[in-house]
């Protein structure tokens, strides 16, 4: 839900309202003595899937640091499941879009999180709610501007458009940052879920194709999945599943119909954490830049991911499997930002996903071994 001229409308009147000292957020130090307190600390990543399961790492070190009863965790609605037992959370809170946070300042004031790590989030609206539902220090993930720069304890970390290294960095390191700045030293830079929440036995020798992406420019051709799919089906003698969400079910048909092995389409079929089980128990993922990849290599399933960034801030650099093992995690680009998704070589996603498989079959967890 957004009306026109509703952003800049609610922005002009906090930002009047910071003007006259009516909101006043916390600078470092008082952050910094608000943890020595025992204040708690909500991580905020309300946007996509991938943006949250990103934030990992800086959960882990939170949590470490801190005792994971003083840190909580934002998100959508739909990703919230994934997080519902996750050790190093007390809480998980979600919003359901931009403007649709009904319910939410109300549970926040009841148990109030002071100090907000500010990852990916629709700010406009966002930012505010959080004041009301009691947060006094922000600190805002550093890669990108914000509208409430002036709101910002760590202002100063923040990068500026145009300037050289706006937009640099991978997200792990951006995010980390953040606890870097409140005495929080990095434990880990590795993506994780609760993968012994999740119920998972031996793996099977299946692959899973996942064709779907935000955008046209980032799926790769139907004809390129089907005959990937069918080629490592016969090398290896595998299941191959087709996953996907509701809308892209129409897509993993498509690819289906045209293989000449029967793939197995769970497309709208099966809830996120059923496919982080899937995922756990299976041999590798193929796909594009899109958040169940990152959730693939949280969950520990090899992955095989196509990249065709129109920015900076959408490339390998930033959202690439950071420090991930390379033997099990390839990850191939475009040339050039903006190029097709189609330019990437059918030989070479073959080739990469040869490696990785036999790599995954070699794994004393994986049944069958190759």
């Amino acid at each position: 839900m957004n009306f026109p001229g509703l952003d800049p409308v609610w922005s002009l009147v906090h930002h009047a309202a910071r003007g006259v000292g009516l909101i006043r957020p916390w600078t470092m130090p008082g952050i910094r003595s608000a943890l020595n307190r025992g204040e708690r600390v909500l991580v905020v990543a309300s946007t996509a899937l991938g943006d949250s399961i990103l934030t990992t790492p800086l959960l882990e070190t939170l949590a470490t640091h801190l005792g994971p009863e003083r840190i909580s965790l934002l998100v959508r609605e739909p990703y919230a499941e994934l997080y519902e037992y996750d050790p190093r959370l007390a809480r998980i809170y979600f919003v359901r879009g931009k403007y649709r946070w009904s319910g939410l300042r109300r549970q926040l004031a009841e148990d109030p999180h002071r100090i907000a790590l500010l990852s990916n989030m629709s700010e406009p609206d966002l930012i505010p709610l959080l004041w009301y539902g009691g947060v006094r220090g922000f600190l805002r993930y550093r890669s990108r501007w914000t509208r409430y720069p002036r709101w910002m304890a760590n202002e100063p970390m923040l990068r500026q458009p145009g300037a050289p290294d706006y937009a640099s960095g991978h997200a792990i390191e951006n995010n980390l940052a953040m606890a870097h700045a409140i005495g929080c030293e990095p434990v880990t830079h590795q993506l994780s879920l609760p993968r012994y929440r999740l119920g998972i036995g031996t793996r099977e020798r299946r692959l899973i194709i996942h064709p779907g992406a935000s955008r046209e420019i980032k799926r790769w051709p139907v004809e390129n999945w089907a005959r990937l799919g069918d080629a490592l089906a016969e090398k290896f003698q595998c299941a191959i599943s087709i996953s996907g969400s509701p809308d892209e079910v129409p897509l993993a048909r498509e690819i289906a119909q045209r293989m000449k092995s029967s793939p197995h389409v769970c497309a709208g079929e099966i809830s996120l954490k059923a496919l982080a089980r899937l995922q756990a128990a299976s041999t590798a993922f193929l796909s594009g830049d899109t958040g169940p990849y990152h959730m693939a290599i949280a969950v520990g399933c090899p992955t095989v991911t196509l990249f065709a960034p129109t920015d900076r801030g959408s490339s390998t650099e930033a959202c690439g499997p950071h420090q991930a093992d390379p033997v099990f995690h390839r990850a191939l680009e475009t040339e050039q930002l903006g190029d097709n998704i189609s330019t990437i070589p059918f030989d070479t996603v073959l080739a990469e996903s040869i490696a990785v498989i036999e790599a995954s079959l070699a794994r004393p967890d994986a049944e069958g071994d190759a």
